[in-house]
């Protein structure tokens, strides 16, 4: 009797410490996602900023910086021009930390080759191209770091542009 009650309490507590290490396990997991945007009518205009705020729970840490995007046909523009700029996707991306300091860079990314040709396959009526950002991106410490991407494509609107995502890939 008394082994059957003393293998009961036992059970009972290993079970309970699994439960507690899940629930501590959840309250440090850092999310990937920074910011996501579907554009309405596939246009975002030049002016638009898209601001988030990403939540850094453990630090320091190191990831990658990944956007993700989907355009359409008419990217960049519904109009046919032609021209280096056509093939080109440019954005201004700014971070600032929670200590107050902040970097901010430029990205340009061809997205179809010289014959105008998109660099990827069409699937379900759009290209979808995953473009590194920030490589070992440092964040030194916990807190709120706020996003700030701007489009630098210099006609308005930027057409064809279906989704943007960016994500932070932790490394450690």
């Amino acid at each position: 009797m008394m082994n059957e009650r003393a293998r009961k309490y036992g059970l009972k507590l290993i079970v309970l410490i699994i439960i507690t290490l899940g629930f501590m396990s959840c309250t440090n997991k850092q999310d990937s996602l920074v910011l996501s945007r579907d554009f309405e009518g596939e246009m975002w205009s030049r002016f638009d900023y898209i601001e988030a705020m990403y939540t850094v729970v453990n630090a320091p840490m190191q990831a990658d910086l990944v956007m993700d995007i989907e355009v359409s046909d008419v990217y960049p523009n519904v109009y046919p021009y032609h021209g280096d700029e056509d093939a080109m996707f440019a954005v201004s991306m700014s971070i600032n930390a929670p200590d107050g300091s902040s970097r901010s860079r430029e990205f340009k990314f061809r997205l179809k080759d010289r014959e105008g040709n998109f660099k990827s396959e069409k699937v379900d009526g759009y290209y979808h191209f995953e473009l590194p950002l920030i490589n070992e991106m440092g964040f030194s410490e916990p807190g709120e770091y706020k996003f700030k991407i701007e489009n630098k494509y210099s006609k308005d609107p930027l057409c064809g542009i279906k989704r943007m995502t960016i994500n932070c890939l932790r490394n450690n």
